[in-house]
């Protein structure tokens, strides 16, 4: 029996579930595995480009770091076929001693007309548990606050997610993964109705990461590019519906810059 979402005319979601069951099979296999691998395989791994696109991580930008950001789609909303942008700027906020750290975002979510006239401020929450040996974090964030244009209106949005940093042997080699798993009240439905979401990044390169991610209706894939020697750029690109389940089928490219230590 293949699993639907209950809307008529759309596709099973039997994707979806397979890439979260996948990620949580991979923890799992990783956790056991950890105690196998040496603290300098460990540095040594985590000096790849590991990163996961598409949904929410449970880490947040660190103290002191401002980031900004100018994404593309040739689709807006996944159903118009009429290309657009959107952009975010934000910083982070260590809380106590090591207590837990604070992100805000400033989030405009169309370039069409006049610049940041819609928009919403959103702020995440992040906090280590691990005891052990993989670097584990509990986020909850909250989204579509003191919203503007054509964000107005939205309701306010909740999330929380557990993501984990365990490091694999591939051929002899370490590469590190990014697993998370969540919930929220804005997932599936196309942020109408609660759900679940997942995925798994991994890294293979130092300049080079790549990603599986449920949504919580279909799945994205997604690329994560760093140029040697521009330190402060990434650039990311992600394929949304990957499989085209809901017809929502689009490509999101994204230009980051990050400064640490700024204050």
């Amino acid at each position: 029996m293949m699993l639907t979402d209950g809307v008529p005319g759309r596709r099973p979601l039997r994707y979806g579930v397979r890439a979260l069951a996948v990620g949580l099979a991979l923890a799992a296999d990783a956790a056991v595995a950890q105690q196998s691998v040496s603290y300098e395989d460990k540095v040594k791994a985590f000096e790849k480009n590991v990163t996961l696109l598409g949904v929410p991580p449970a880490t947040v930008a660190p103290d002191g770091l401002v980031f900004a950001s100018v994404a593309w789609t040739d689709k807006r909303n996944g159903t118009l076929d009429d290309p657009d942008g959107s952009a975010a700027i934000g910083f982070g906020v260590g809380v106590g001693d090591d207590l837990f750290d604070l992100q805000f975002t400033a989030n405009i979510t169309s370039l069409k007309d006049d610049f940041a006239d819609s928009g919403y401020l959103s702020v995440r929450a992040s906090k280590r548990i691990d005891s052990g040996s993989i670097p584990t974090y509990l986020g909850l964030g909250i989204g579509r606050l003191g919203s503007w244009g054509d964000a107005e209106g939205f309701d306010t949005t909740f999330s929380g997610s557990l993501t984990a940093f365990p490091v694999i042997r591939l051929a002899g080699a370490p590469y590190p993964l990014m697993l998370t798993v969540g919930a929220g009240n804005d997932v599936r439905e196309f942020g109408r109705e609660s759900g679940v979401f997942g995925g798994v990044g991994i890294g293979l390169t130092e300049s080079f990461g790549t990603s599986v991610a449920y949504n919580g209706d279909n799945v994205d894939l997604g690329a994560s590019f760093r140029i040697p020697g521009l330190d402060n750029l990434g650039f990311n690109a992600i394929l949304s519906d990957a499989f085209d389940q809901d017809g929502r089928q689009r490509v999101i490219l994204s230009v980051n810059w990050i400064a640490a230590n700024v204050f």
